[in-house]
């Protein structure tokens, strides 16, 4: 099998412009060089920390990669107020937070953003973030949330069929493929979650080899 085309940066400095560096990287590059205090500053005061080590600016989408991974840190709001989730859950997955309107996230990103926040600390979601991932879910016609985002099954299940649910789990954990031949009602339902779990294994592959890359030197 072919080897993946490395997406990211090389160097430290090159981190903080390049459009594909993981906010996890950023903050492991932000901890490594200023230590947990870095948490504590403002923002003009990380920019400009940035720009005298590094001598580079920070552009404006890790910008938000930052301030969301340091709101994950000094707050539990991300993880208790589906709002602040939406907006962390933007600004982790290179997309720019408009605090004035709503932004649904999709299925893909609300996973890899849970997957990131329980990198960043063990805090549980709440209800209301569950509740609102479950939505997202349902508006975008996925009944299983898996990996990440199995704890939102609970407020799913309340609007589509158990004993469907329950299919698609199982043939999600067995890792069927599915056929598409009009034998199972379940194959929309399982490929959909699949895609979900394939993009969060590389969401999560990409921050190792972003490690490997620009900490390790590999």
């Amino acid at each position: 099998m072919a080897q993946l085309v490395y997406r990211g940066p090389f160097t430290k400095k090159a981190a903080f412009t390049n459009q594909d560096s993981h906010p996890l990287l950023l903050d492991l590059i932000m901890i490594k060089e200023f230590g947990s205090t870095y948490l504590e500053w403002e923002p003009e005061t990380c920019w400009r920390e940035v720009s005298l080590t590094f001598g580079t600016t920070v552009s404006e989408v890790n910008k938000n990669k930052v301030q969301a991974v340091r709101t994950c840190h000094v707050t539990d709001s991300p993880y208790e107020e589906w709002h602040i989730f939406e907006k962390v859950a933007l600004g982790l997955n290179s997309l720019i937070p408009k605090f004035d309107t709503i932004q649904k996230v999709n299925p893909h990103i609300c996973a890899a953003t849970v997957e990131s926040m329980g990198h960043i600390k063990s805090s549980k979601l709440s209800e209301e973030v569950h509740k609102y991932i479950a939505g997202v879910l349902l508006e975008d016609g996925v009944i299983y949330g898996p990996g990440p985002l199995k704890s939102c099954n609970e407020f799913i299940r309340r609007f589509v069929p158990t004993a469907k649910q329950a299919k698609v789990e199982k043939l999600v954990k067995e890792n069927k493929t599915p056929t598409f031949d009009g034998t199972d009602d379940t194959d929309v339902q399982v490929a959909k979650s699949r895609s979900i779990l394939d993009y969060v294994e590389f969401d999560s592959k990409r921050l190792l080899r972003q490690i490997e890359k620009v900490l390790r030197g590999k």
